[in-house]
């Protein structure tokens, strides 16, 4: 019997926890540098106690990473399943990075402040990665929810522990607050312990013959780094304390070791298992704007801001502040003649609520008004999408589109006659479903994209890595109240970015012959190109749509966001490497397609999902739909394990057409053919519980 080809799930995920314990300062600290140095290979969300105990974060998470504040806040979230959810995923191979207080709690016996009653605080924690007592403060004069007692400590390395060595200094200061030592750490070398840096200075806590800062253990497959100091602190984002005597020392001092500070974090990141890039982009998290240009033709300003004259409008000076309910963001839009930013401009006090200035403009396609800060050209997006809705209007030309047979009639094409643009955004989806009164006057079609994503959404608490190269864009889709589509948007949608990839440019035949597949319920996945030998595919698109009701206009609104890995090779791969891969395969002497402009995969993109939208309304889940369905899908009799069924293998046997659950069939090994199955009869249906991780775990079944 085949089997699907195999597919391969990468550990992207750098899970930052951020419940009760964690402070805001540590937290933001610990994110940043991780980001810094992370970033283009991993995506770095935040994680709560509740995701950590209820959802299969483990099988996509790189590093569990436990920040600065309060261990025994950490303990009361956590002792028991959350705990051992923890210790599972390092003994199986997975990596912990705990600082200060994260480095209290992953030892066996946290001792902090013996001597002060008010602050006693004595016991046993369940991770014990550490197979030892962690005990501090390390230096007197801590205090909760200050900085009094911070200082620049230094931390002497020890290089033999680390590969390039060469490249990590010596002695360096780092910012300490309250952290601890690591009691008898030399004498741990049989249990796996590895001292990686001691305190220069001399301490305030008997320990015996070192003064461990810094340990690596090793935990089962698994491995985990315990700190005392604040190496993710960077003095760059310390603020001075006039106050405080001492503390313009402080930060001054770290500031100076910036770059040894991070040479050591990235060492200690490559010793627990990271791939990060070179040192050349180690650049500053990227902070997004609050600037978004929205571009469409002259004729189609006027009836925009038309449909903003409802009650939370008001109009000002030819300017429309867009009011939203409390906690809700803020939406400006502004105008001028020739499409420059006002300089007049006085931003109202909307209590720490975000507001978005949206310039609106025209721009006929061939005037160049890009700025070297704008990495989305319009002019390029507006002549693709002319091209493409000329090529599907034409009645000799034959495209994708005549699969859906005589129903494959093309709609008046309107989709991404408005668009929206941001250079570095925190999320597409998160920022348009921020005011649903504003999103609520939009037509379908109105696109919002972005050069960068720096907080990308995913299903459930999932993230999703966005950086440069990478298309990101949100679209968003109106319907009639009761209409089928919200089950079927992710369907739709995988279909329509599996068309637009492979006609992308009719020109050259290789883009049909791209081996791109479409992945249960909301995945895109191709081909690996960095394993040639082995029919291997790895994901390179993420859908997430988001559906409310629009009860002023009685109708369904789903904000559909889309992410592709067009021209970055990580996380995974991208659309130029497959691409590249692909033409080498062909060989010949034909000239080798130029790589995949962004640009004009979303006009691809849109004109192809407003054709099979615009079909579904009409046709449902037809016969047409579901043959070019499955004609992109991976899972065509591959076996899986239903793990709530005690183990029962089960083979793939389609969708439904009422709602796109997945259809499986038992099965049973036959007894004489290697790997072959035979069925039972037995039928099950599987759909997802949002979980947004791993597909094949934590699905729920019936019966049927």
């Amino acid at each position: 019997m085949a089997t699907a080809p195999k597919t391969e799930q990468r550990v992207l995920n750098i899970h930052v926890y951020s419940d009760k314990g964690v402070t805001r300062k540590a937290l933001r600290q610990c994110v940043d540098s991780l980001k810094r140095l992370a970033g283009p290979n991993y995506a770095v969300g935040l994680i709560t106690d509740r995701t950590l105990m209820s959802q299969p974060w483990a099988s996509t998470c790189a590093l569990m990473v436990f920040p600065g504040g309060r261990d025994l806040d950490f303990c009361r979230g956590l002792n028991g399943a959350g705990n051992r959810a923890i210790i599972d995923y390092v003994r199986n191979g997975g990596a912990y990075l705990g600082f200060c207080a994260g480095g209290y709690y992953g030892s066996a016996q946290c001792w902090f402040e013996m001597e002060g009653p008010n602050m006693d605080v004595k016991g046993p924690r369940e991770l014990a990665f550490y197979p030892g007592t962690c005990a501090g403060p390390a230096f007197k004069g801590f205090q909760y929810d200050s900085e009094a007692g911070a200082k620049a400590a230094s931390l002497r390395i020890r290089k033999q522990a680390f590969a390039n060595s060469h490249a990590l200094p010596d002695v360096f200061k780092s910012y300490y607050n309250g952290g601890g030592v690591f009691v008898g750490a030399e004498n741990m070398e049989v249990h796996g312990v590895e001292i990686l840096a001691d305190y220069a200075d001399d301490i305030d806590v008997s320990t015996g013959n070192s003064q461990a800062a810094v340990v690596f253990c090793k935990v089962g497959k698994g491995r985990a780094i315990l700190t005392g100091p604040h190496p993710e602190f960077s003095g760059t984002s310390l603020y001075p304390k006039t106050d405080i005597p001492g503390y313009d020392k402080l930060v001054e001092e770290v500031t100076a070791d910036e770059s040894a500070r991070l040479d050591f974090l990235a060492a200690c990141l490559g010793k627990l298992g990271l791939s990060l890039p070179s040192k050349e982009a180690w650049g500053d998290v990227p902070q997004p704007t609050n600037m978004l240009e929205l571009f469409c033709s002259e004729d189609d300003i006027a009836p925009l801001l038309n449909r903003f004259t409802w009650k939370y409008a008001v109009a000002t000076n030819g300017d429309a502040w867009f009011e939203p309910q409390p906690g809700q963001n803020v939406f400006h839009l502004e105008w001028t003649v020739d499409g420059s930013w006002s300089n007049d401009y006085d931003i109202p006090n909307y209590h720490d609520k975000p507001v978005y200035r949206i310039n609106v403009g025209s721009k006929m396609t061939g005037m160049e008004l890009e700025s070297p800060e704008r990495r989305f050209s319009y002019d390029i997006f507006s002549a693709s999408l002319q091209e493409f809705r000329r090529l599907e209007l034409d009645s000799k030309v034959t495209t994708w589109k005549e699969a859906l047979g005589t129903h494959g009639r093309c709609p008046t094409l309107r989709w991404g006659d408005y668009l929206m643009c941001g250079e570095t955004v925190t999320s597409t989806n998160t920022i348009l479903s921020g005011n649903p009164g504003f999103v609520a006057n939009l037509e379908s079609g109105f696109t919002f994209t972005a050069t960068r994503q720096v907080a990308g959404r995913g299903r459930g608490d999932n993230t999703w890595v966005s950086p440069p190269g990478c298309l990101i864009m949100s679209t968003v889709i109106n319907l009639e109240a009761g209409t089928r589509l919200p089950y079927f948007m992710n369907h739709v949608a995988a279909i329509a970015i599996v068309e637009a990839i492979k006609g992308y440019d009719h020109t050259y035949d290789v883009y049909q012959k791209l081996d791109v597949k479409i992945k249960w319920p909301n995945d895109v996945y191709v081909r690996d190109p960095s394993k040639p030998d082995e029919p291997a595919y790895v994901k390179v698109c993420g859908i997430l749509g988001q559906c409310s009701y629009n009860q002023r206009a009685s109708k369904l609104q789903i904000v559909l966001g889309i992410g592709i890995n067009t021209n970055n090779a990580q996380p995974t791969t991208s659309l130029d490497a497959l691409l590249k891969w692909t033409a080498s395969l062909l060989g010949g002497d034909k000239t080798p397609p130029p790589p995949f402009k962004i640009e004009r995969l979303v006009a691809r993109i849109l004109t192809c999902l407003e054709i099979l939208c615009d079909h579904f309304v009409r046709e449902g889940f037809s016969e047409e739909l579901e043959e070019l369905y499955y004609k992109h899908w991976l899972h065509t009799n591959q076996i899986v394990t239903l793990e709530d069924e005690d183990g029962v293998k089960a083979r793939v046997v389609g969708i439904t057409r009422d709602e796109g659950q997945l259809v499986v069939e038992e099965v049973i090994e036959d007894g004489i053919e290697l790997n072959s199955w035979k069925a039972t009869g037995t039928m099950f249906q599987l759909h997802t519980d949002h979980n947004g991780f791993d597909y094949w775990r934590g699905l729920i079944k019936k019966k049927v």
